[in-house]
Order: structure tokens, then sequence, then C-alpha cells
């Protein structure tokens, strides 16, 4: 049965990870023992038809001996979410909810000795795209090279994708009015407007 909370299409996934590059990067071996870091993270264009993350972390990262070993990991991408409470609407008989998007990728993680330095570019042209001032590499030239060296690149093949856009889909279009007029973030309006724009307008 489809969900109402699934993406629509992958290109709401290629959004939530371009605009939320902050992920969880987590590894679990047999015996339980459990290892994570937070980490940036950027899509790559596509290679028939997978989809492939670039990244970094520190070298002295216990993942890194991990995934050398069991390059098999869990991603977690958290996108902008909020409380909904009952008291925003006309009609109060409805309970507390939260309303949110995520998602889970399970992904092969091969670390990249040759990718650092394009992880590291890519990762600061990204995040200084647009600014008034953007700051570049070069300007740490006389220190770079050791900056890097702390560090290593790797990519994340996805082998399967769980996300879940919960955005008041199975309210009516009245209450989703409602919430949009007690949310505060830009970012979770815009993807409440946007998953339900054809109900909205609808009502118009």
């Amino acid at each position: 049965m489809h969900s109402p909370f699934a993406p629509r299409s992958p290109e709401d996934i290629a959004t939530l990870l371009r605009t939320a590059p902050l992920a969880w990067l987590v590894s679990v071996d047999p015996a339980g023992e459990v290892l994570s870091s937070q980490l940036p993270l950027l899509v790559l264009p596509p290679e028939e038809g997978e989809m492939l993350l670039l990244g970094h972390m520190a070298r002295t990262n216990p993942l890194v001996a991990r995934l050398g070993e069991r390059p098999r990991a869990a991603i977690l991408f958290q996108g902008p979410n909020a409380y909904v409470s009952p008291s925003w609407y006309a009609d109060r008989d409805s309970a507390p909810t939260w309303i949110y998007v995520n998602a889970t990728l399970t992904a092969d993680v091969t670390l990249r000795e040759d990718l650092t330095d394009r992880a590291l570019n890519l990762l600061v042209h990204q995040m200084e795209q647009g600014r008034p001032e953007r700051w570049r590499v070069t300007e740490i030239a006389h220190r770079y090279a050791a900056l890097r060296d702390r560090v290593i690149g790797f990519t994340a093949k996805v082998v399967k994708v769980d996300a879940r856009f919960k955005l008041a889909q199975d309210e009516p279009p009245a209450v989703v009015r409602e919430t949009l007029a007690h949310l505060e973030e830009d970012a979770l309006i815009r993807w409440v407007e946007g998953v339900n724009a054809d109900r909205l307008g609808a009502e118009s």
C-alpha cells in the first residue's frame, strides 16, 4: 500500500540531501557495537542510475577502521521538523503530532585517498555558494596540506532508500492552512506548501 508520506519523486530525496547535508553515518558490527558520526555528505551526479555520496572524515575517527573492514552503513538525513499543537486549530479535538522530513540510506562506503581533495573543495564550494563574500580554500593555501592530511575522503554507494515526508498530507486543506500559519521555519513551510500544493490550490 502506498504511504501518503512517501516522497513524490527521487527529486524530493535529492532536495533533502542537498539542503540538509549533515547526516549521521552509522555502523553496527556483528557483536552489536555501534559507531556513529555526524558528517557532511554531498550527492554526486548519478552514474547509471546509482546514487553516490561524497564525504570526508578525520583519520582518527574509529569509523575509518570499521568501514575498511565492514563497508555497509546506514546514513540518516534529518530535514526540517516541528511539533504541531492542537491549539493551532479552530477544532481542538485532535491529538498533537509532529511533521518532519527524513531519509535513511543504506550504503556501501569506500575510503578514497584520491578523492580527499575533491571532497573538501566540493563541500566548500557548495556551502559557500551564494554568500556575498564567499570563502575559498586558497585562502589557507599555506596550511591546507597539513589540514588535508588529517582527513580521508570516501564515497557511499546507496543501495536502499527509506524516506518519510510527513507534512500534513493526511489532513484536510483547512488544517494544512492552519498549520502553515503557525510554522516559523521557512524551509519547513516550503516543504509543507510543496507537497500539499495541489490540494491547497484546489481549495482556493
